[in-house]
């Protein structure tokens, strides 16, 4: 069969922080041309909870909020694992919440935190009836509810989370959910 067009104008932005040791940035794009599909306007190099870089990627295609969000979040295996030079970036990932001590925030709640403050300052990265679909790791003894951002974060991103979202069992200990917010 022949490939599908791309709807006009349809163009995306990849943000990674991994470098190229972990994420080929030209494998991205030779993935992209071999389904047919038009390359990324840009591939950051960066982390999305950075408000610089999510101006790079609004700039990329044309200073506009996006029609849709896909993200995949770090589960921290790789972090568990890293070097010492690199677990010091991953320090900025504990929180310390009432003062009870240290509290690991999910990847996902703090871009909620940072959509929130994007669009208080009237710089949304989701335009209205958007979609931010994610992948929402939940380990054995968890259910999702539990591992979602709580219902101030949502509120804060103006994200509503559409249906049940779909499972995928990685291992005996791991899953992975597919779920899906609108931008209200």
């Amino acid at each position: 069969s022949e490939p599908q067009s791309n709807p006009p104008g349809c163009r995306s932005v990849a943000i990674e922080i991994a470098h190229n040791g972990y994420v080929n940035r030209d494998d991205i794009v030779e993935d992209f041309v071999t389904r047919s599909l038009p390359p990324p306007s840009d591939i950051i190099r960066g982390d999305c909870l950075s408000p610089e870089v999510r101006e790079q990627a609004r700039s990329a295609i044309g200073g506009d909020a996006f029609d849709a969000i896909v993200t995949d979040p770090p589960y921290g295996i790789r972090e568990a694992m890293s070097s010492e030079e690199e677990s010091e970036d991953s320090e900025r990932d504990v929180d310390v919440i009432n003062g009870d001590g240290p509290t690991s925030v999910s990847p996902l709640s703090k871009l909620f935190h940072a959509m929130g403050q994007d669009r208080s300052s009237g710089k949304p990265l989701l335009k209205s009836g958007g979609r931010l679909v994610a992948f929402v790791p939940v380990q054995k003894g968890e259910n999702l509810k539990d591992c979602l951002p709580d219902s101030n974060a949502r509120k804060e991103a103006g994200l509503v989370m559409e249906g049940e979202g779909k499972e995928q069992v990685l291992s005996d200990i791991l899953s992975r959910w597919l779920v899906s917010f609108v931008s209200v």
